[in-house]
C-alpha cells in the first residue's frame, strides 16, 4: 500500500477588523490568523504539530503583515513565541535515533534470558511469546523514563525528558501514555516534520527531549 504522508499549515482567523495598508496606500479590511502545522496523511491533516507565526493580512491585495507592526499591544497578545532559544537546547535528530536503537539493542539483548525463561514455563505462558515480551519492553520505558527521566539510551547519549509547560512537571500518567505509544515506533516518523522534533508521544504526553 502506497502512504503518501507530509505537513500542512493551516491558518485560523481569530480576528477582523480594519486598518491602514501600506501596499495599497488605503484603509482596508484585514484577517488576523494562528497558524500551526498538521501532519497529514493523503493530504489530510490528522495530527497537529507546532504553531506557527501569526500572522495579519489585507483582505484586498492579500500582503500579509507582522501583527506587532500593525496592532497595539492592547489589541494584539501573540500566541506564538520564537524558540530560538529553546530549540538550540533541543536533543538533535541523531542522539533522538541512536537513544532509540541502544535502548532497542539492551532490549534484544534481555529477551535472550527471556526467551529461555518462557520456555521452561511454557505451560503457564501464552504460546504467542509477543504477550510475553511486549509487557516488559513497556515496562522498561515507562519505568525508566519515570524514576531516571530517560531511558539507558537516552542516558549514554546525553539527553532527557522535559515538560513542555516549564511550570509543570511530567506526571506518572504521562510518562506511560509516551511508553504506550512509544511502542508503535512507525508513527513517531513525524518527529521529522517539526521544528521542537517531537514523536507522537511527546505531542500526547506534552513532553520535549532535550540536552542534559
Amino acid at each position: 500500500m502506497l502512504f503518501i504522508f507530509g505537513t500542512k499549515t493551516i491558518g485560523k482567523t481569530i480576528k477582523t477588523g480594519s486598518f491602514y495598508c501600506p501596499q495599497c496606500d488605503d484603509n482596508r479590511p484585514y484577517q488576523l490568523q494562528n497558524h500551526r502545522r498538521y501532519f497529514s496523511l493523503f493530504f489530510i491533516p490528522v495530527l497537529p504539530l507546532e504553531k506557527q507565526a501569526d500572522t495579519l493580512s489585507c483582505d484586498f491585495c492579500r500582503t500579509a503583515y507582522v501583527p506587532q507592526s500593525i496592532l497595539s499591544p492592547s489589541e494584539y497578545i501573540p500566541t506564538y513565541l520564537n524558540g530560538d532559544i529553546e530549540n538550540q537546547r533541543l536533543a538533535s535528530f541523531g542522539k533522538r535515533i541512536g537513544s532509540y536503537l541502544i535502548d532497542l539493542i539492551l532490549l534484544v539483548l534481555l529477551n535472550f534470558p527471556l526467551a529461555i525463561l518462557a520456555g521452561k514455563m511454557s505451560a503457564y505462558l501464552p504460546s504467542n511469546y509477543i504477550l510475553v515480551f511486549t509487557p516488559v519492553w513497556l515496562l522498561y520505558f515507562f519505568l525508566m523514563e519515570w524514576l531516571l527521566q530517560g531511558t539507558l539510551g537516552k542516558k549514554i547519549v546525553g539527553i532527557k525528558i522535559e515538560s513542555e509547560n516549564k511550570k509543570r512537571s511530567i506526571s506518572v500518567f504521562q510518562y506511560f501514555i509516551r511508553s504506550v505509544i512509544k511502542m508503535i515506533p512507525i508513527i513517531n516518523i513525524i518527529l521529522f516534520f517539526n521544528d521542537k522534533r517531537k514523536g507522537c508521544h511527546d505531542f500526547a504526553a506534552h513532553t520535549v527531549v532535550v540536552e542534559s
